[in-house]
């Protein structure tokens, strides 16, 4: 994680003119309008200023470092290619907006740490494809409370690792081509949900009590019970008819035999 700079390093202030002339050391040309330029040999503030009368100037101070200050509009074109290099710090502060137009490509290698910080909104908008790779953990965090994580998706959102949810998972179709692992239960047709009367359907079979894998296609498999309590307005059926009904004939069976005589085994009705 980045260092969040400290305020005292988005500041800076215009240093003041280090002018210390003594005659006859500085040599001054001045204009009937008010342009004048000085050579300022003083020993220890050698200077050189060239200056308009409406303030603009420029300064090369004695230990070598230049102030310009243009208190109009400026413009700096360049016919062929541009070289800049800063050993030190470089701090710009613009007061109004900002526009940067590259009609070429555009490069950029950070070998320290990458901060930004926007008080506003921010938004980009990229045309084509986006790809973005992180060496080691990527972490996305919205900050509000009551903030919601966007993703928008023309056809599919496609994640191709583990994914935990301390929350709920919303969605009006889930769809997994290996297995879903619900550790608390899977719930279908929850009252007061936006679909309350859904169910859970599958071709292949349903196990329950004790892990079955897989499950055999069409089948229920209980080692406990399956139950629909008639008050709820629910069966439970296959095939051969509701649950409760399969209950009873399997549960009636005859003991064939005479007494005293040690009976066969439970036959039942079906």
């Amino acid at each position: 994680m980045a260092t969040t700079p400290e305020p005292s390093e988005f500041s800076w202030t215009e240093p003041e003119s280090e002018y210390s002339a003594q005659y006859p050391y500085n040599n001054v040309t001045q204009t009937e309008s008010g342009h004048f330029q000085e050579f300022d040999d003083t020993p220890g503030a050698e200077r050189i200023r060239t200056q308009h009368r409406t303030g603009t100037y420029t300064e090369i101070q004695a230990d070598g470092t230049r102030v310009n200050k243009i208190v109009g509009d400026n413009y700096e074109i360049v016919a062929k290619n541009n070289n800049v290099k800063i050993n030190g710090i470089c701090n710009i502060t613009i007061v109004g907006d900002s526009v940067v137009s590259v009609q070429g490509n555009k490069y950029e290698r950070v070998t320290g740490n990458y901060y930004l910080e926007v008080d506003g909104d921010y938004q980009q908008v990229v045309n084509k494809k986006v790809s973005v790779t992180s060496g080691d953990d990527m972490e996305l965090t919205v900050g509000s409370t009551l903030g919601q994580f966007i993703l928008n998706a023309g056809d599919a959102l496609q994640l191709n690792s583990d994914l935990t949810v301390d929350g709920s998972i919303t969605g009006g179709a889930i769809t997994s081509t290996g297995s879903v692992v619900a550790g608390t239960g899977i719930h279908a047709g929850v009252p007061g949900s936006l679909n309350p009367t859904a169910g859970i359907s599958t071709l292949g079979g349903i196990a329950a009590g004790f892990p079955v894998a897989p499950p055999v296609p069409g089948m229920i498999e209980a080692t406990l019970s399956v139950n629909a309590p008639l008050i709820s307005g629910i069966v439970v059926t296959d095939i051969r008819g509701p649950m409760e009904l399969i209950r009873l004939l399997y549960d009636m069976h005859y003991h064939i035999g005479n007494r005293g005589w040690p009976t066969s085994s439970p036959i039942p009705l079906m």
